[in-house]
């Protein structure tokens, strides 16, 4: 249950991430062989993909397939296509270092995959106990 709400919010801010870039069209993802987020820039034209990493996913084959997948999409041009990588900031460091094993990224390639390291939430309880103390 914990790692559904960790993913939907890891979706949701790096969904925010996406639009504030200008990937602010949504399109339909179709099938398990596309990515979690799917946008596009009304200026450019340009599409990005996203996908969320939980710690858990760092050692399943699966989630390698789908980073390697995606990083090496090409637009009909052959330009590569930009990809986001929504992870819990805590496993930010694991992530890049699965990246440059699995050949995504290097210091010559992958310049199109980004990592967005984004923050837990606040927990309910931290949230009503800031109200009690602003009250008093």
């Amino acid at each position: 249950m914990a790692e559904s709400t960790d993913r939907l919010h890891l979706r949701h801010q790096l969904t925010l991430h996406v639009s504030e870039l200008g990937y602010s069209l949504s399109l339909e993802t179709p099938g398990p062989e596309e990515p979690e987020i799917l946008r596009m820039s009304p200026v450019r034209r340009r599409v990005a993909y996203g996908e969320t990493v939980l710690k858990s996913d760092l050692k399943k084959k699966r989630c390698h397939d789908r980073l390697r997948l995606f990083s090496q999409r090409r637009t009909r041009r052959r330009g590569s296509i930009l990809f986001f990588i929504g992870v819990a900031a805590d496993d930010q460091q694991e992530l890049e270092t699965l990246l440059a094993e699995l050949e995504i990224r290097s210091g010559i390639r992958g310049g199109h995959v980004h990592v967005v390291p984004i923050a837990k939430p606040e927990t309910a309880a931290r949230r009503a106990s800031s109200k009690r103390s602003a009250r008093g």
